[in-house]
């Protein structure tokens, strides 16, 4: 069956890339810009004569441009289904998750930290911008609330091809509902996973996103790395960003708060470049990007280290990491 909204979508996405108006579309193809824009809306197709113009034009096949490519069942051989969503974990969100699932949804924080994306950063705007310019498929893991650099590499390129990923179904539904309606792109996919046991079959994805979300791994961060590995493509990248807090500011720290975050908390002095090393990375570029302190921040680390009247200073880096 033919999906005209897919399809206007797909040929809109088409146009952008080849840096063509809808006016200059209609004149190749020897049409109305109006019909043009029929079809981005998805109100007509257009015959196979103009269909076959459109497949040499874009270099594209007919059917690719009217069938709703599932492209998570391609990498995965699971179906989205009617949702639009992949599912690897339970759909319900897990008892333990409930209540801040409900603020999640209820605090529109998705959809205010879509909004405060949008405005000028040069740091995550570059960082967008890198990552787009990789192409092919880009895998962000652990979007979360804030969606990782998912954003701002859609800021960069509004087409770019990207599965928005998280252990948690609600943040990947909200995303969903949300970029329905923000970001006219046919190439966003979904799927809720954990990713220390990543869906995908192997060397399928040419970029890894991750803004964060291995750095709060709920499983074996050590065990997520692996996975990241074992689903890139040769050559095919992670960038990745997190923060720890050194041995420097943990050694200035009181004897008795360094034993207790020790014992509570030892990943957060864990750079994790010994892990990335031996999950197989051969090329690891890091980049300090900053620094962050537990005293201006609302999180479960930041209230144990003002329990402990102590302010935690983290390192914050971005990685890049090739796979060879």
């Amino acid at each position: 069956m033919v999906n005209k909204i897919h399809f206007g979508k797909r040929i809109a996405a088409l146009r952008r890339k080849a840096g063509l108006s809808q006016t200059d579309l209609a004149e190749k193809l020897g049409v109305t810009s109006q019909a043009v824009s029929k079809w981005e809306c998805g109100n007509a197709v257009p015959d196979i004569d103009i269909l076959l113009e459109l497949s040499r034009l874009h270099k594209v096949t007919i059917n690719e441009m009217l069938e709703d490519m599932d492209l998570l069942r391609e990498l995965t051989g699971v179906e989205t289904g009617r949702s639009g969503i992949a599912y690897f974990v339970p759909e319900q969100e897990r008892d333990c998750n409930v209540e801040w699932a409900d603020e999640v949804r209820g605090g529109s924080w998705i959809k205010r930290n879509w909004e405060r994306s949008r405005a000028a950063d040069a740091y995550m705007d570059a960082l967008g911008k890198q990552i787009a310019s990789c192409h092919g498929i880009i895998l962000e893991i652990g979007a979360g609330p804030g969606g990782g650099y998912m954003p701002y590499v859609l800021k960069a390129d509004p087409d770019a091809t990207i599965i928005i990923s998280d252990l948690s179904p609600t943040v990947v539904s909200e995303w969903k509902s949300l970029l329905d309606k923000t970001v006219d792109s046919p190439n966003l996919y979904y799927a809720a996973f954990d990713f220390c046991h990543m869906p995908f079959r192997d060397s399928c994805i040419d970029v890894i996103s991750d803004g964060g979300g291995i750095g709060n791994c709920e499983g074996e961060k050590a065990k997520a790395l692996k996975e990241a590995f074992r689903v890139l493509k040769p050559g095919g990248r992670l960038i990745t960003s997190t923060g720890f807090v050194n041995k420097e500011t943990l050694a200035a720290l009181p004897a008795e708060a360094q034993k207790i975050l020790l014992e509570k908390r030892p990943d957060v002095f864990e750079d994790l470049y010994e892990d990335t090393v031996l999950a197989g990375f051969g090329k690891i570029d890091s980049v300090i990007s900053g620094c962050w302190y537990t005293d201006d921040d609302e999180s479960t680390i930041a209230d144990l280290a003002r329990s402990l009247g102590v302010n935690l200073k983290f390192t914050s880096y971005t990685r890049y990491c090739t796979k060879e």
